[in-house]
């Protein structure tokens, strides 16, 4: 069956188009004057998703940026134990007698160091005799005490009569290495010669040992009843004031310790760590220009107070450090005058510390919260936004939820 027309109606212009530019106005778009039929939303979606993919990299670099900036910045906090303030270097005059490290919040001075003593453990030297040769000690089971701390063991060493002395050596090393009493045992070989040299493993005056024989000649005959060097105490005088140790590792003073190497006169000077000051300074500069330099290439993509904030540390910093070679350029960068910081270090120093303590709460104050703030308050992805005027970022969006309202085919250029 065909189909047959009943009626044709003509609909007026202004009804076919009067929606879609009413729409059009309400979107603030300029807009085709011929109804729309159809439309293909896949080059918005394209430019939206790299927006996306922009708005998070901008996020996560402004996220790490500021961590590292707070991070520098956070050596310069006198409040932290291991602020650079705090670090000491101690710097000896003989280096070959004294060598010296001074740890964090050393008292910074002069002092002069006697070293009159080393510490030093016993040794006993046993009398040599040709390796191959006969041992001095006689055929036999010899027994004999080793006294070492206070405790005294019973050794027994059985000498072969075809033995040599190297060999018989060997045997009565054995027996002093496994009785573990403190002492050490080696053989000490000269060409054709050897001989027996026992040593206290520590140092210090109540290490001392001593050997006798119970049953048999082996520590006579041997010379091992003779001390070739007594176990000591080192002796050493800070400012005139004496001290003695079992060691030669010793602390000197509050947060100073010190190698003692051999006898001898020092003279040794505490003082911060300029070096390792300027460096952390220059680190904090540099990290601070970093995140200025990348807040003023996004500003579509981030909020204005962002920059606006470094501005006034940058401000504060020229205020508080400015005697210290630290400047503020015209875009609000920082500069750092390396040797004027450290000739005013040492004109001046607890000054600097309590402007330097400062600045670093300030800026970790100032900085530190935007890795908790929401992103909507960075970026301005929010109608309700508490900083200005909406950004120029805040508008794909707003072009994104119009187009899928109307229908309308989107190429705008953001």
């Amino acid at each position: 069956m065909g189909v047959r027309l009943a009626a044709v109606h003509q609909i007026p212009y202004s009804q076919r188009v009067g929606p879609y530019h009413f729409q059009m106005i309400q979107a603030k778009l300029s807009g085709p004057v011929q109804p729309i039929t159809g439309y293909n939303l896949q080059p918005f979606y394209t430019r939206h998703q790299q927006w996306m993919t922009d708005l998070a990299d901008s996020l996560s670099h402004l996220y790490r940026y500021t961590a590292e900036l707070n991070q520098a910045a956070g050596k310069f906090d006198a409040s932290r134990p291991q602020s650079v303030l705090y670090a000491r270097l101690a710097l000896s005059s003989r280096p070959d007698t004294l060598q010296a490290k001074a740890g964090a919040k050393a008292k910074p001075g002069r002092h002069q160091v006697e070293v009159a003593r080393l510490a030093s453990p016993q040794v006993t030297i046993g009398m040599s005799a040709e390796n191959s040769g006969p041992s001095p000690v006689s055929a036999g089971l010899h027994s004999f005490t080793l006294t070492a701390q206070g405790q005294e063991k019973l050794l027994t060493v059985l000498v072969s009569s075809a033995d040599t002395h190297e060999q018989a050596l060997r045997r009565i090393a054995g027996a002093i290495q496994q009785s573990d009493s403190g002492v050490t045992s080696v053989i000490e070989y000269q060409g054709a010669a050897s001989r027996l040299v026992l040593r206290s493993l520590r140092s210090g005056s109540d290490q001392g040992f001593a050997l006798a024989d119970r049953d048999g000649s082996l520590v006579r005959a041997l010379g091992l009843d003779r001390i070739a060097r007594v176990a000591e105490d080192a002796a050493f005088a800070v400012d005139g004031m004496w001290s003695s140790s079992p060691g030669n590792q010793v602390e000197l003073m509050e947060q100073v310790t010190a190698t003692l190497l051999q006898p001898g006169k020092v003279v040794l000077q505490i003082e911060p760590d300029l070096d390792g000051i300027v460096a952390a300074a220059r680190d904090w500069v540099d990290r601070f220009n970093r995140l200025h330099r990348f807040l003023e290439g996004r500003p579509q993509m981030l909020m204005g107070y962002l920059s606006e904030t470094l501005q006034d540390i940058s401000l504060e910093a020229r205020a508080k450090l400015g005697d210290f070679g630290l400047r503020a350029t015209a875009d609000r960068s920082l500069e750092l005058d390396e040797e004027w910081l450290r000739h005013a270090l040492e004109r001046d120093y607890p000054h600097f510390v309590e402007k330097a303590s400062d600045l670093s709460r300030l800026i970790i104050e100032m900085t530190g919260a935007w890795r908790s703030t929401p992103p909507s308050q960075l970026t301005g992805l929010t109608e309700e936004k508490p900083y200005g005027s909406p950004s120029p970022s805040f508008l794909p969006r707003q072009f994104f939820k119009q187009a899928v309202y109307t229908g309308l085919l989107v190429n705008q250029l953001w």
